[in-house]
């Protein structure tokens, strides 16, 4: 193998080692953001629809117990079950007329579809929509019916969800509790017909969940769970799909039936890789789970790979032409000398190898020139040639001394040659110091973009390795003192204080558990950006924090030319700038280092701020 085969090598291993680590810790780090981030939202949108539709049927139970101290039911169901043979009797007339009058309003303001009396025997006696009972009650629920019966006669009870005759597509339950006399007799039972419209519609919601977010409701039938909505992608679903107790599908519907609460990667219904969030509903003891398919979740991932394959082709060409420029100046001139020598070999003792570079190589080339001409000078006696013939020899060990040395040397130089990009901006930059001016405009401009590119590159490199360590660093929690970590930021920032005429003030700030090197990475971030994004005035920065419950509220607040509401989320991803290299410097890692940072301690950060008003980066660190 050659030397210049050997060099390219060696460049690409080096240049190639740290691009491939920071790949792989980038994607890992910012794939568990990711994941942690749908987990959280997932887990809010589950905690919130739960607490809606249990609420609902909280308040249902409320209306029941409600209509269980009416007086009119009290005082009525009884004549109602005495007479329900005999509708013209002017008492059974009287009783349903009061019951009308007033239960008719009752069913507006609960929400209910009917209102319902049963007899103590289970014969229904009174429906406030006497044609929606007759159409989905009358000789067609005869098991629901018995078993609201049976059950609302010893307290409240959550019937089964059943397909609505009146609509096609629609879902209805029922709702039963006892009713008893003025004297606390058992009178009979009283029955909602509640629409599931309302309920549907919120667990359908998908606003914010993406292409393929949805949520579901479940409930446990001996060994199997019936999906009770219609899903996203099976509107035919309610009633209808089932999924056993240990089937490998379905399983986060299959732990919320069971009371479980939690979140993680699992197949959903369908057998796809979804993120989801469960939970119990605890009123009728319904599973719900929010989930998202995992290709949508982590399609910024993708976007991510693509951003840093480039960087390593970048960094993989800039090797392949520092490795063949660096293996053409050492390579050509021992092929030269290796020629020479077997030129000299077969007689021609006029031909000549040195060189009048100032390196090894051509001293040992110039030496080798010497040589030949005492050679040459020799006379050709016995003697003579046998002289001629040591010499000869000794020339060949010279020469294979030489060639081992070369050897040597390169392969010093290339261990000697660590970090290329480093060494590649050293020399771009001594290029444009030597040459700038000297040539034409273009070489000028050329120049300036290789020292830009290579200063960039080592930036973003650095910044990529601060954000793969956030997190992964074994710094010793401590009681950190925020007052005295800001006094380091501000004479760290300095200079850019006093350039830009910066204010900073702030309150008396707390002593919190953490990494101060974290803290002052934070607080170093926020407030650099609070000067680089100022407006036509000079940045007026403030500080302040405050306890709120279990946790510390901290407050960076500028008057700034702000963020437009679209961007408050996506200011904190990486590589994500609101503006170009031209208006500000940066490659927009530093909040999403803010953002891992307050996240490995505890806690969370966002952003308050409108166009032009300035800007109020909050965080939270635990108490």
């Amino acid at each position: 193998m050659s030397i210049r085969t050997k060099l390219i090598l060696l460049f690409l291993a080096i240049g190639l080692f740290p691009a491939l680590v920071i790949s792989v810790l980038t994607f890992q780090n910012y794939k568990a953001s990711l994941e942690s981030s749908h987990i959280t939202a997932l887990q809010n949108v589950a905690a919130y629809k739960a607490s809606r539709i249990d609420t609902c049927f909280l308040d249902l139970k409320n209306h029941l117990e409600v209509a269980q101290n009416l007086y009119s039911i009290k005082n009525n169901l009884p004549t109602l079950s005495r007479l329900y043979s005999r509708p013209n009797d002017p008492a059974y007339i009287a009783s349903k007329s009061l019951l009308d009058n007033q239960l008719n309003k009752m069913q507006v303001v609960m929400g209910v579809h009917d209102f319902m009396l049963a007899s103590p025997q289970g014969k229904v006696v009174y429906a406030s929509d006497v044609p929606y009972y007759n159409l989905n009650f009358r000789d067609a629920l005869r098991d629901i019916q018995q078993k609201v019966f049976e059950n609302g006669k010893n307290g409240i009870y959550f019937s089964d969800i059943f397909p609505d005759k009146e609509k096609e597509g629609d879902y209805a339950m029922l709702i039963s509790g006892p009713a008893k006399d003025l004297k606390g007799h058992f009178i009979g039972v009283i029955i909602f017909s509640v629409d599931m419209d309302d309920i549907y519609r919120l667990v359908q919601d998908v606003t914010g969940m993406g292409k393929s977010g949805e949520t579901l409701l479940g409930k446990l039938y001996g060994d199997e769970v019936i999906y009770l909505n219609p899903l996203r992608n099976d509107p035919q679903a309610a009633l209808k799909r089932r999924v056993k107790i240990g089937d490998k599908v379905g399983v986060p519907m299959q732990n919320a039936v069971q009371g479980k609460a939690g979140s993680g990667e699992y197949l959903d219904y369908r057998g796809h890789r979804v993120i989801a969030s469960w939970r119990l509903i605890p009123t009728v003891n319904w599973g719900m789970v929010a989930k998202v398919d995992v290709a949508e979740a982590f399609a910024e991932v993708s976007k991510l790979r693509n951003i840093v394959m480039a960087i390593v082709f970048g960094v993989v060409a800039l090797c392949v032409v520092s490795a063949f420029y660096f293996a053409r100046s050492i390579a050509y001139p021992i092929n030269r000398l290796s020629k020479g020598a077997e030129i000299i070999g077969n007689g021609n003792m006029d031909y000549l190898v040195g060189t009048s570079g100032k390196d090894e190589i051509s001293g040992l080339s110039r030496a080798f020139d010497n040589m030949t001409r005492k050679l040459k000078a020799t006379t050709a006696s016995r003697d003579e040639l046998n002289n001629e013939i040591k010499m000869r020899k000794h020339i060949e060990g010279e020469l294979r001394r030489s060639n081992e040395n070369l050897e040597q040397f390169a392969y010093v130089a290339s261990h000697d040659l660590q970090e290329p990009l480093r060494m590649m901006a050293s020399y771009s930059s001594l290029l444009e110091k030597r040459y700038k001016s000297k040539l034409d405009k273009d070489a000028d401009e050329f120049i300036s973009y290789i020292v830009d590119g290579a200063k960039r590159m080592q930036t973003l490199i650095n910044d990529l390795l601060t954000y793969s360590r956030v997190g992964r660093e074994e710094a010793i929690i401590s009681a950190v003192n925020i007052n005295t970590v800001l006094a380091g930021v501000k004479q760290s920032l300095a200079a850019a204080i006093n350039e830009s005429g910066a204010i900073i003030t702030n309150d008396e700030l707390p002593t919190v558990n953490g990494r101060e090197s974290n803290f002052t990475h934070l607080f170093l971030n926020l407030i650099d950006n609070a000067i680089k994004f100022r407006g036509s005035e000079p940045p007026r920065i403030h500080i302040s924090a405050y306890k709120k419950g279990l946790e510390w509220v901290f407050s960076v607040k500028d008057n700034g030319i702000g963020i437009e509401s679209q961007y408050k989320d996506r200011i904190f991803l990486i590589f994500q700038r609101l503006h170009g290299r031209g208006a500000y410097s940066g490659t927009g890692i530093g909040l999403a280092i803010c953002k891992k940072i307050a996240e490995t301690e505890g806690g969370r950060i966002w952003v308050e701020s409108n166009v032009g008003e300035g800007s109020n980066f909050c965080f939270t660190i635990p108490a």
